[in-house]
């Protein structure tokens, strides 16, 4: 396995982004529920009816699915810096 030459670069991708993203919410659900429960609560209740329940859930897995496609969609400002650094 190899590193591939523009390494420091890909950071700025969206997939790399919302992957991150997706990591730290279901980090942030699995090390402490009790805060992402008290969060929910602290919210105004007609607030809290209008996200259904199972979005909690499915943040995560959406996020991953975003940068899946985030990936296909080319990021013109990147390339160029990833061209720059290949010379």
């Amino acid at each position: 396995m190899k590193l591939v030459p523009h390494w420091r670069i890909l950071w700025r991708s969206w997939s790399v982004r919302l992957n991150a993203l997706g990591i730290l919410i279901l980090g942030w659900i699995a090390i402490d529920p009790v805060s992402l429960l008290a969060v929910w609560n602290m919210m105004p209740a007609p607030v809290r009816d209008l996200i259904p329940e199972q979005l909690l859930s499915t943040i995560g897995a959406v996020l991953f699915a975003l940068s899946m496609l985030a990936r296909l969609v080319r990021q013109p400002k990147m390339q160029e810096k990833i061209d720059a650094a290949a010379k």
